[in-house]
C-alpha cells in the first residue's frame, strides 16, 4: 500500500469516528429522529451488501490493519451507546459507509446508509 492510500484510510477512518463521536453525544430525544423505516428494506440491504464488499476490499489491502482495528472499534463504541439492534445496525452501517465513501460508484449505497441520520444532526458524514 502506498502512503497516499495509508493516508486516505487514515483520514476515512477518523472520518467515521467523529461521525460515532457525534453519534454518542446525541440526546434521546434527537436518536428517536433516526429514521429507522428503511432498516431491512431491499434498498438498505443493497446498500449494505456493497458497502460490505468495498469495506471487505479495503481491509485486504490494508497491510497495517487499521481497517480491521477500526472495525472492531466501531463493533465496541455501537456496542457502549446501549442503543436497540435495529439502530445499532443503522449506526454501525453508516460508520462503515463513511469508511469506504470516497470509492466510485457508492455514492446512492453511502447516501441510502447516511439518511437516517439526516433528521437528527445536521450533515451526518463528516468532510475529511
Amino acid at each position: 500500500m502506498t502512503g497516499t492510500q495509508a493516508q486516505s484510510i487514515d483520514r476515512s477512518i477518523e472520518a467515521a469516528s467523529r461521525f460515532l463521536d457525534r453519534v454518542t453525544t446525541l440526546s434521546s430525544a434527537d436518536r428517536e429522529r433516526i429514521a429507522r423505516e428503511r432498516f431491512g428494506s431491499s434498498a438498505h440491504t443493497s446498500a449494505m451488501m456493497m458497502i460490505a464488499d468495498e469495506v471487505t476490499t479495503l481491509r485486504n489491502k490494508d497491510r497495517q490493519g487499521l481497517v480491521s482495528a477500526f472495525l472492531v472499534d466501531v463493533e465496541k463504541r455501537v456496542e457502549g451507546m446501549n442503543l436497540p439492534p435495529e439502530m445499532g445496525d443503522l449506526v454501525k452501517g453508516a460508520a462503515r459507509a463513511i469508511l469506504v465513501r470516497n470509492n466510485p460508484g457508492l455514492e446512492r449505497a453511502t447516501q441510502q446508509l447516511i439518511s437516517p441520520f439526516e433528521e437528527a444532526m445536521p450533515n451526518p458524514m463528516p468532510r475529511d
